[in-house]
């Protein structure tokens, strides 16, 4: 047992040598607080950053004279110029006031902020999509059936961006009709095509019909496909599919971006020019492309990641608070979070709370929130109940000021723990404590163990993620203080987004191989909340999500090439559409990654009706409108906000229609309308047995026809009078009213 316990210690060592001597450039600096955390710890990606490879012997070596660069936000006290960036060898690509978006040399960054100009440098990982995978079961709504030849809103004129990954770009779904001769896809910037367009810091972009249909998919559409299953949803045509996106008739403009699992696509050299800054250039890039149209936008963004505690992401919320404006919109979905638990709560007077340690990962983050230092407790249970081994650091050690370097023994397995503190940028009473822990093997396959805050005179908090979980566990039930909280990703935790959870719907479907697919969730019923979406408060206790929409199997287009190279994937098909000799697959997918682009195309068709809304407008919007599924709660809340999204209620309440007392505030049930051609068209459902009266109104509450069907038949044809071009309600007996629009 001796020699093996020094044998682990000879190795935790090595480790942690090794990963310090990656965190020396950045934190020998005075200047080091200027710096988000992430960028503090190395400029890696989280797990990443931690694992002990070959490798990373390699990354410590290079770290001191590194000429790779990095992307990131920086914050000056004057106006930062090229000139200034000279001599650290870095270049501006966006700025918005005092923050700039720039790259630079990650072995320049120490220099950097000794600038005294420079108040923070900051940026975060790429984020991953917000695909539900646990377990993946795809999705559809039967709103997006085909219940009209047109409507009044379609979101034409409407600029729908969306920055994501695994975009088809030939899919039929994204020309306006089946003859293929109007294509929707107005730009695309494809952060990584080779080779690079110097005035871009990534990729290249790609601005005519046939520059982008050339291109054919993303770089990464052959090993990806969630972009095109959410830019479907968001704005597809359903090609001569019943699977019709929201804002069907919006001009569309993409950028494919970077995630975690594209690394294969980006040289060694590049590698942290893909960061959350990035991500805010894809943004920006599409908020540019509306304006130089003259048209509104909505961004759609289906992706996320774990926010350390939210001071990674200070100049990234003001950034965004700076993109958005009238007529600029940014959605951003939730997480799909919620399927582990993730938070410990030690209110004021508890003396301590706890849970045990639920990861896979061999390498492991967990964070704790206090207004001062807690004491720490690791206990490890190798034989029953009873702890046979801890590790305690105590409230007044030392060393919470610096970084605490320790081992806990588990039997014959190590864990390595590292911990650093810095201060709470969005809550600067708060204290935050990054634990990270490094196993000898995968955590859940060592005894368990159990992580416990103390100090009864505080409130403190620990926060994990679904990828590093917590759990309780019978082995000792004082710590079982586990619960689903505060695990909203970022950027949707952030304050200028649009957050948006999942409701689900479509509780299963029947797939191309005519396999029903219908697993649940444990309690999950139609038309509530889907139990995989993350749920507020954010880490600094705002209510989150701010809107729900559906996001369980809803069904949309998917991409032609990841099929090509995944031939028998097919278990969440639904159909496929054959195109010029080509096979078009329309998928199903969960998560929240589907209801943001649900909640974003109709914004769209909101700003369609009204071009110039902001996002107060829209959640005033929100407010008044939203579906509350759940009567016994009060909204808006941390597991719906204000609800779930309504598109026609927010219509009429943006048209200013909602005082006339005589439209009811839902679309009939039964029957559907449109109007084209000086016809009014009416197909019910079923014939109505009794006299319907239809009534049309302008949306001033003026009554301009009326006339009672008295018919045998389904579908019905009645001849409009001379109407002003603009929008109508009309008004179906009792059974709902619809907006139409004469040309």
């Amino acid at each position: 047992m001796y020699d093996m316990k020094c044998m682990n210690v000879m190795k935790f060592y090595k480790s942690i040598a090794s990963f310090l001597l990656l965190l020396l450039p950045l934190t020998m600096s005075a200047q080091q607080e200027k710096l988000s955390m992430w960028l503090k710890q190395g400029t890696g990606e989280r797990g990443e950053k931690l694992e002990v490879r070959g490798k990373k012997a390699e990354a410590s070596r290079r770290a001191a004279s590194d000429d790779r660069l990095v992307t990131v936000f920086v914050r000056t006290s004057e106006t930062l110029t090229e000139e200034m960036l000279v001599e650290y060898g870095g270049k501006i690509y966006a700025q918005l006031g005092d923050i700039s978006i720039i790259t630079i040399p990650m072995s320049q960054i120490g220099k950097l902020i000794e600038n005294p100009t420079v108040l923070r440098v900051e940026a975060n990982q790429r984020a991953e999509v917000t695909l539900d995978t646990v377990p993946r079961v795809s999705n559809i709504l039967p709103v997006y059936e085909r219940t009209a030849e047109h409507q009044a809103f379609t979101g034409k004129g409407v600029v729908m961006g969306l920055v994501d990954v695994g975009f088809d770009l030939t899919h039929p779904t994204f020309y306006n009709n089946v003859s293929l001769s109007d294509y929707r896809i107005k730009a695309f910037w494809d952060q990584l095509a080779k080779p690079h367009d110097e005035k871009l810091p990534v990729g290249r972009d790609f601005l005519t019909t046939s520059d982008i249909l050339a291109q054919g998919c993303a770089t990464d559409g052959k090993t990806q496909a969630h972009g095109t299953h959410t830019a479907g949803i968001a704005a597809g045509s359903s090609y001569n599919m019943p699977y019709r996106g929201v804002a069907y008739e919006s001009d569309i403009c993409l950028v494919a971006n970077a995630v975690s699992s594209d690394t294969m696509y980006i040289d060694t050299q590049d590698y942290y020019l893909y960061t959350s800054a990035t991500d805010a250039l894809g943004f920006k890039y599409i908020f540019d492309y509306a304006e130089q149209q003259g048209k509104p936008c909505v961004v759609s963004f289906s992706e996320g990641y774990t926010p350390y505690m939210d001071d990674d992401d200070l100049l990234y919320n003001d950034f965004l608070e700076r993109l958005i404006g009238p007529g600029r919109i940014f959605v951003a979905s939730a997480g799909n979070e919620s399927h582990q638990l993730t938070y410990i709560d030690k209110p004021m007077g508890k003396e301590q709370a706890g849970a045990f340690l639920n990861t896979s990962k061999q390498n492991a983050l967990y964070r704790i929130k206090s207004q001062e230092p807690v004491t720490l407790t690791f206990y490890a249970y190798t034989a029953g109940s009873t702890p046979t081994h801890q590790l305690q650091i105590a409230a007044d050690d030392e060393r919470w000021s610096g970084t605490i370097i320790d081992t806990l023994f588990v039997g014959n397995d190590t864990l390595a723990i590292v911990i650093n503190s810095y201060s709470s940028a969005f809550d600067q009473q708060g204290s935050i404590a990054m634990v990270q822990l490094l196993g000898n093997k995968a955590i859940n396959r060592m005894s368990p163990i159990a992580i416990v805050i103390g100090g009864s005179s505080q409130q403190a908090a620990v926060f994990g993620s679904a990828t590093y979980a917590l759990a309780n566990r019978d082995t000792d039930p004082r710590w079982n203080d586990a619960m689903v909280s505060h695990n909203i990703l970022g950027p949707g935790c952030l304050t200028a987004p649009i957050c948006v959870g999942s409701t689900t719907h479509r509780l299963g479907f029947r797939n191309i191989n005519g396999q029903w697919k219908g697993s649940l969730y444990d309690g999950e019923e139609a038309g509530l909340w889907s139990p995989f979406s993350s749920v507020g408060p954010t880490l600094d206790e705002r209510t989150k999500p701010d809107i729900c929409a559906p996001g369980r199997n809803v069904i949309s287009a998917y991409s032609s090439y990841y099929r090509e190279a995944y031939p028998t994937a097919t278990d969440y098909d639904v159909a496929t559409s054959e195109v010029n000799g080509r096979s078009y697959p329309w998928h199903t997918d969960s998560g929240t990654s589907m209801a943001c682009p649900v909640a974003a195309g109709i914004i769209a068709l909101w700003l369609q009706a009204k071009p110039d809304l902001t996002r107060d407008d829209i959640m005033g919007v929100l407010q008044r409108t939203s579906r509350q599924p759940e009567e016994a709660l009060s909204y808006p809340n941390n597991k719906y906000g204000y609800g779930e999204i309504d598109a026609y209620r927010g219509l009429l309440d943006i048209l200013g229609v909602t005082a006339i007392r005589e439209i009811s505030q839902h679309e009939p049930s039964n029957a559907r309308i449109w109007a084209s051609d000086g016809l009014l068209h009416i197909v019910f459902d079923n014939v109505p047995a009794t006299p319907v009266t239809v009534t049309i109104y302008t949306t001033g509450g003026s009554v301009v026809y009326r006339f009672t069907i008295n018919t045998n038949d389904s579908h019905v044809d009645l001849p409009l009078p001379t109407l002003s071009k603009g929008i109508y309600v009309v008004q179906l007996g009792t059974s709902g009213s619809a907006l139409i629009r004469i040309q």
